[in-house]
C-alpha cells in the first residue's frame, strides 16, 4: 500500500503579545457569556478515564506481543481525540485506536476515505499472520473489521488471563516471602499499581463497540487500527458517522485523528484558543439552531483545520484576530463550502463530508450562513438567541 506524505506535520507556536488589549464590543461580550455556557454545559471526554487508561496499559502491552492467535497488538495506542469523525460509544467515554500488526497485507483505495485489504484464496501464513483466527469476509477474498473487533478482544483476554496469573503468582510468592521472587515480578511490572480491567464486544445498531471498563466506572473504546507508517494515514475498523456501507464486511475507513490532534494543539498554543472557541461556539450553534443542525461536530473540526490552512499560508500574524473576527472567519469558511455543496476532508480532500445531505438542507443552510456573515447586529442575534434557555409557558 503507498503511503501517502501528509500536509502539516508541523504548525508553528505563535503567541499575542501580552501588552495588546482587546476592544470590547457588544458582539465579543456575547460571546464569552456564551463561551461559559458551552463550557458549563458541555460533557468533557473524562482525563482520569484516559489516565488509568495508560496505567493499565502500561502492564497489559507487554502481554499483548504474543498470543495463540499470533496478532501483535504490542504497539502503544494512539489517543483518537477529543471530537472523532464516527459516533463515541459515550460522550465522556475516550476512544483509542490499537495498533496491530497483520503480516504483509496491501491495501486498496476503493474510494474516497475506504480501504479494502485483499487475501490470498489459499491459506498463506506469511501473508495473514492471524492465520488461527477466521478474518475473512463474507465473499472469502478480504480481511474483515468486523471479525477483527472479535480478535482483537480475544488477544485483550488473553492478556488480561496472563496479568491476572502474574498477580495471583505475585501475591503467593510475597505470602512465603520469597524476595527473589518478588523482584523478578517487580521488574515487569511499572511504578503504579496494576489495573486489571474488564473488555466487552457490544453490538449497537450496524455498529460493533470494543469497550474496556476501568475502576470508578470509567469505560474506554477501543478501536482496531492498522498502521501503515507511524505518520498516517491509520485505518480503523469502526465506521464513519454518516457511513456510505456501516454494515460493510470488508471496508475499512481511512483515518486521521493523530495528525489532527497535533494540528490542534499547536493552534491552541498559539492563540490562546480563540479559534477551537469560536468552533465550539459554532458547533453549538448548529445544535440550536435548525438550519444549521446536521452539521456534526467533526465537520466543524475540518472547516476549522481549513481556515487554519488558508490563514498560515496567507496571513503568518492570524493569531492576533479578536474573537469576533476569528467566529466570522469559520463562518465565511462554512459558507465557502455551503456554496460549493461539498466539504473535503482536510486529508482526504476527495472525501466529501457533506455527500449525504439533501439540497433543500444546503438551501437552508446557506440562507442562514449568509445572514450571519452580513453584519455583527445578525450574529449577535443569533448567538444571543443560542444561549438563552427558552422558556416554556
Amino acid at each position: 500500500m503507498e503511503v501517502r506524505v501528509l500536509r502539516h506535520n508541523f504548525l508553528p507556536s505563535l503567541y499575542r503579545q501580552t501588552t495588546e488589549k482587546l476592544p470590547l464590543t457588544r458582539l465579543r461580550r456575547e460571546i464569552d457569556l456564551t463561551m461559559k455556557k458551552i463550557l458549563q454545559t458541555e460533557i468533557p471526554v473524562s482525563r482520569e478515564a484516559r489516565e488509568l487508561f495508560d496505567q493499565c496499559m502500561a502492564h497489559l502491552l507487554p502481554l499483548m506481543k504474543t498470543n495463540q492467535y499470533n496478532l501483535d497488538c504490542s504497539e502503544p495506542p494512539l489517543y483518537a481525540g477529543d471530537v472523532t469523525p464516527w459516533t463515541p460509544y459515550k460522550k465522556e467515554s475516550p476512544c483509542y485506536l490499537i495498533q496491530m500488526k497483520v503480516g504483509k497485507l496491501h491495501g486498496l483505495y476503493v474510494e474516497p476515505g475506504y480501504v479494502v485489504f485483499p487475501l490470498s484464496v489459499k491459506t498463506d501464513k506469511k501473508v495473514v499472520k492471524v492465520y488461527k483466527l477466521d478474518l475473512r469476509s463474507d465473499d472469502k477474498h478480504h480481511l474483515s473489521p468486523r471479525k477483527m473487533y472479535k480478535a482483537v478482544f480475544l488477544v485483550f483476554e488473553a492478556a488480561i488471563a496472563k496479568l491476572k496469573k502474574a498477580l495471583s503468582k505475585s501475591r503467593s510468592t510475597l505470602t512465603t516471602a520469597s524476595t527473589t521472587a518478588t523482584d523478578r515480578t517487580r521488574n515487569v511490572i511499572t511504578d503504579k499499581p496494576p489495573i486489571v480491567p474488564n473488555v466487552r464486544l457490544k453490538v449497537r445498531g450496524e455498529d460493533l463497540c470494543l469497550v474496556m471498563s476501568l475502576p470508578g466506572g470509567h469505560e474506554v473504546e477501543i478501536i482496531p487500527t492498522i498502521t501503515t507508517s507511524p505518520e498516517g494515514p491509520f485505518i480503523v475498523a469502526k465506521p464513519y458517522e454518516h457511513d456510505q456501507n456501516p454494515s460493510s464486511d470488508m471496508l475499512w475507513r481511512l483515518n486521521y485523528s493523530p495528525n489532527e490532534e497535533h494540528i490542534l494543539t499547536a493552534v491552541t498554543n498559539g492563540d490562546r484558543e480563540q479559534r477551537i472557541n469560536a468552533a465550539k461556539i459554532l458547533t453549538f450553534m448548529c445544535q440550536k439552531e435548525w438550519k444549521l443542525n446536521h452539521v456534526t461536530a467533526y465537520q466543524v473540526k475540518n472547516i476549522l483545520m481549513h481556515e487554519i490552512n488558508f490563514q498560515i499560508d496567507h496571513t503568518p500574524r492570524w493569531q492576533r484576530f479578536t474573537p469576533e473576527e476569528c467566529m466570522h472567519m469559520v463562518l465565511l469558511k462554512m459558507l465557502e463550502f455551503t456554496r460549493e455543496r461539498f466539504l473535503p476532508h482536510f486529508f482526504e480532500e476527495d472525501l466529501n463530508l457533506w455527500e449525504h445531505l439533501t439540497e433543500k438542507q444546503f438551501r437552508f443552510m446557506r440562507s442562514e450562513l449568509e445572514q450571519l456573515t452580513r453584519d455583527d447586529d445578525e450574529m449577535l442575534k443569533v448567538i444571543t438567541r443560542i444561549r438563552v434557555d427558552k422558556i416554556d409557558y
